[in-house]
This record gives structure tokens, sequence and C-alpha cells, in this order.
């Protein structure tokens, strides 16, 4: 019996240890100041598909589910955006400013299209948040992710292009 108690506390204070990763095990000690931050181009890979989801179900006349992915990427723009790492390569310096741009005039009209089941006026805020997408994307040397400004198409777009020329040396 001794050793089934004793196994339980020590099984016990192993959960409690391993749940606890700030350290010191302080009361009220906080686990998120050391975990590590999610990357930005995961976040973006988030709101791809969502933006991609809300084109097309507007085309689908499923306009519940087009503003319900808007208010998704809204909220990726409020929290996980802000707080993602910034790539390593490339320049950065204009992506807090340029995502804070998206969130102001990108997205609210795309809610406001898709809750007044508006299939033109999705349309065209669909075109101008993807120009806000791409023009971000060329900012950072990352030109060639490109958002279709047409709702429905996959995101990025990878619509087949001309075989490049190779050129002389």
């Amino acid at each position: 019996m001794r050793y089934r108690v004793s196994l339980l506390v020590l099984l016990a204070s192993s959960i409690n240890g391993s749940c606890d990763r700030t350290g010191g095990g302080a009361p009220g000690a906080s686990s998120t100041a050391s975990a590590p931050r999610m990357s930005l181009g995961n976040v973006m890979v988030q709101v791809a598909r969502r933006f991609e989801i809300a084109g097309r179900a507007a085309n689908a006349n499923r306009f519940e589910l087009s503003e319900f992915e808007a208010g998704e990427i809204e909220e990726l723009f409020e929290t996980d955006v802000p707080a993602a790492e910034l790539p390593k390569e490339g320049p950065t310096a204009h992506i807090p400013a340029m995502a804070k741009a998206f969130l102001e005039a990108g997205v609210p009209p795309l809610k406001s299209a898709a809750a007044a089941k508006d299939r033109a006026a999705f349309a065209a805020a669909f075109q101008r948040a993807a120009t806000l997408c791409n023009a971000c994307h060329q900012a950072s040397a990352k030109g060639f992710i490109q958002v279709p400004s047409e709702p429905g198409k996959g995101v990025p777009d990878l619509d087949p292009q001309p075989i490049p020329t190779a050129t002389p040396h």
C-alpha cells in the first residue's frame, strides 16, 4: 500500500511539474512568457485558407460562412499577426503598419458585404483586400505569393504561368 501511495505522489508531482514551464513554479506565473511565438508565415497560411473559404462561400451564396471567415481573418489580424515572429529574410519593417491597414481597410468591407449578402460588393471588397495582401507580399520580397483578386480561386494563386525563357549568361 505504501508503494502505491508513493507512486501516486510521485506521479502527481511529475504531472504538476510538467505543466509548469516557468521554471520557478510560482503561483500565478504565466507559462506563455517562454512559449515560442508562431511565425508570421504560419499565421498567413491560416489567413489564406480563411480568405479562400470566404470567397468560395460567397460564390456559393453561403454568406453566413463568408461573414464568419471574414471575422476569423479579423481575429487573426487583431491577435496573431501582431504577436507573430517576423520572417528572418527580406524586408519586414513595413509589415506591422501594412497589417494594421489591412485590418482597418480590408476586413470591414468583406464582413459588411457578406452580412448584406451582396455578392457584387463582396467581389469588390475581395479584390481590394487581395490588392492589399499582394502589396505587402511585394514589399516583403515575397511577390511570388500571389493572392487572387477573384473570389473562389485558390489562395495562393497557383494558375499556370508561361514557361520562363532562359537568359544567356
